[in-house]
């Protein structure tokens, strides 16, 4: 790891509007900062910043979760990075750090790279890659109707696709035992290329207990998992599953229906396809797409595989990304002849 703390003497005269922002995000940091405490780099990093510069940046919120709350941060530099505050972090001082250092040493095209951290006693942050495109879940979940692009199923594959590989790929670090153990949309994001990156990496080990919520983020955890710290690779190809579930209905994982019944995604395809109802699962904005029913099913049946009650009859991640890959390649060749 590389130690960063170079000062800049001049700060330049922000907008109004953007100092609103800054106050915004000065304001939720801890007054009790350790002085002697400074961001991490990890090695191979390219960004020259300090705590204060990151404090002082023009900030906006881009999400808040039960990790914590998510900011993009504009630095002076033009420089523009994702910044997470942690909290509920149970972890003692040392552990934190050994789990900061496992996961800053991932460098993969599809796992979002953890470029530094900041850890004292009542404040834990962590800095990732900003992502332009936006996260799976704003894409998928946005206000749809003028203004809005819809997902297609090309754009779909390729989020799977990246996002298979990105969780295949961290269930092989630390001799095959890390586990990501908060897969979401909201944590899968498009890089340039518009495939899939995954984020937010290993938190939850880290993190208090927590009961299982009531939100939407319930809807991804597999049934055994009762506590955030004690996830598996296994209950991380659950989720996926529900991730892939949510791709191709373009339905949360838990959801209001208009009679404000509360619908849990895996249960209702279950039900859809047990009645011979297939059709009806997908979502009505590919019905636009020509020739892709085939595909739509191989994948639905790859997110049945790995959605299964019992851990043991899951299919393991490895699995899962070439399964998807071969159905890109298939539906590709589809394409290219009609």
């Amino acid at each position: 790891m590389c130690y960063q703390s170079k000062k800049r003497n001049r700060r330049q005269e922000l907008p109004e509007n953007t100092r609103k922002k800054d106050f915004a995000l000065k304001k939720t940091a801890s007054e009790s900062r350790d002085k002697n405490n400074r961001l991490v780099f990890f090695e191979g990093c390219n960004l020259a910043f300090d705590l204060e510069d990151l404090l002082s940046a023009s900030a906006e919120v881009l999400g808040k979760g039960i990790f914590g709350v998510t900011y993009k941060a504009a630095l002076e530099d033009s420089t523009t990075v994702a910044v997470k505050r942690l909290k509920e972090v149970a972890s003692a001082k040392r552990e934190f750090e050994q789990q900061m250092e496992v996961i800053g040493n991932i460098r993969h095209e599809h796992v979002s790279a953890l470029r530094a951290y900041y850890n004292s006693k009542n404040e834990k942050l962590v800095v990732h890659d900003y992502y332009d495109l936006g996260s799976v879940s704003d894409l998928l979940h946005g206000k749809r109707g003028e203004g809005r692009t819809p997902l297609d199923w090309e754009t779909r594959l390729k989020i799977a696709i990246g996002a298979a590989r990105g969780i295949a790929y961290i269930h092989t670090q630390s001799n095959g035992k890390l586990v990501h153990g908060n897969i979401k949309a909201s944590n899968i994001f498009l890089n340039s290329e518009r495939y899939g990156c995954i984020s937010d990496i290993g938190l939850a080990l880290a993190m208090s207990p927590m009961p299982p919520p009531i939100l939407r983020a319930a809807g991804y955890r597999a049934p055994e998992v009762t506590d955030t710290r004690k996830a598996t690779q296994a209950s991380d190809v659950y989720s996926f599953g529900v991730f892939l579930l949510e791709l191709l209905t373009g339905k949360s994982p838990i959801h209001a229906t208009g009679s404000e019944e509360i619908v849990h995604l895996v249960r209702w395809v279950h039900s859809v396809v047990r009645e011979e109802w297939t059709a009806e699962v997908f979502d009505v904005e590919l019905l636009r797409y020509p020739n892709i029913e085939e595909e739509m099913v191989e994948m639905l049946q790859i997110a049945m595989s790995c959605v299964v009650r019992v851990p043991e009859q899951r299919l393991k991640m490895t699995d899962v990304a070439k399964m998807v890959e071969e159905n890109s390649t298939s539906w590709q060749r589809e394409a290219i002849i009609f």
